[in-house]
């Protein structure tokens, strides 16, 4: 099985109360990103304590969910594999890291996968669907409030005018 780089990114403020779980499920990543768009809590204090973890602040003005998701992708290092878009109120299953790298091959670009949005007292789903916010280092945007999505494919749907 072929050694990828696997770097996680995300937006955060005011996250505190989510860091350290948030962490132990991510740290299996190579590094991870965290652009911090403003916190008045000690997010930013406990994110630069933790191992592999970059953090870097900017104030977002107007705010933009896209304007900060696109940061915090630009923050990840261009020899980056694969690419992780979480929020710190997601987790990551142990071993999500395996399993992933077992699938990658360098024809996949980008990974649907099945998300757990509530859960009931037993841990089973009450909602889930599909994500795919796992995806390449290289030509991936993210569009408003969705998921990454390839940059040519963007483009290339834009009327000329644009």
């Amino acid at each position: 099985m072929k050694k990828y780089k696997v770097c996680v990114y995300a937006i955060c403020k005011n996250e505190s109360k989510f860091i350290k779980k948030w962490y132990k499920s991510m740290k299996e990543a190579d590094k991870i990103f965290v652009l911090d768009t403003g916190s008045n809590d000690d997010s930013v204090e406990k994110l630069s304590k933790l191992k592999k973890v970059v953090v870097k602040s900017e104030k977002i003005v107007p705010w933009r969910f896209d304007v900060a998701r696109n940061m915090s992708l630009d923050m990840v290092d261009s020899d980056c594999d694969i690419c992780v878009c979480t929020d710190f109120d997601e987790i990551l299953l142990p071993g999500w890291r395996k399993e992933l790298e077992k699938n990658w091959n360098n024809k996949v670009t980008r990974v649907r996968y099945n998300y757990n949005w509530s859960l009931d007292e037993k841990n089973n789903p009450i909602i889930n669907f599909y994500l795919d916010n796992i995806h390449t280092r290289n030509n991936y945007i993210c569009l408003l409030y969705t998921s990454p999505s390839p940059r040519d494919g963007l483009l290339s749907r834009m009327p000329s005018s644009a």
